[in-house]
């Protein structure tokens, strides 16, 4: 039992030494903070193919007037992509659809409403139960 015990304390022991011995020493925030900081102001500049430019070449601040002029100079071509129609756009000015007075939207669904229940009467509507398309 001693000779157990004996042993199992030696490699404890050992554990915690080697443990203790693998810690790093305390280092100074500060300085690695600083370090850090380079490294990214660093990759920040470095341009990587695919990433996009993080760092945007800067630019000549346009005036006000220097605006307005080119929103004037735009606007005539703007108006004729308005007015014409693209595929695949969808229609921007939509067809405009018959005006139907009220009586005769009431009488174009009775008659469709009265198709309906004479074909259902004849039996001749699907049946959408289990067997739905089958003989």
């Amino acid at each position: 039992m001693r000779l157990l015990l004996s042993t199992c304390a030696l490699a404890g022991a050992q554990i915690i030494a080697c443990t203790a011995h693998a810690q790093t020493q305390p280092i100074d925030n500060a300085v690695t903070r600083a370090e850090r900081r380079v490294e990214g102001v660093e990759a920040a500049r470095t341009f990587m193919p695919g990433e996009g430019d993080p760092i945007p070449e800067p630019k000549a601040r346009v005036s006000k007037a220097e605006r307005a002029a080119a929103r004037q100079a735009r606007k005539p071509e703007a108006v004729e992509a308005a007015r014409t129609f693209t595929p695949g756009e969808g229609d921007p000015i939509p067809t405009p659809t018959t005006k139907l007075s009220r009586a005769e939207r009431s009488a174009g669904r009775k008659a469709s409403r009265s198709e309906l229940a004479k074909a259902n009467r004849a039996g001749q509507l699907p049946s959408y139960s289990d067997n739905y398309g089958g003989n």
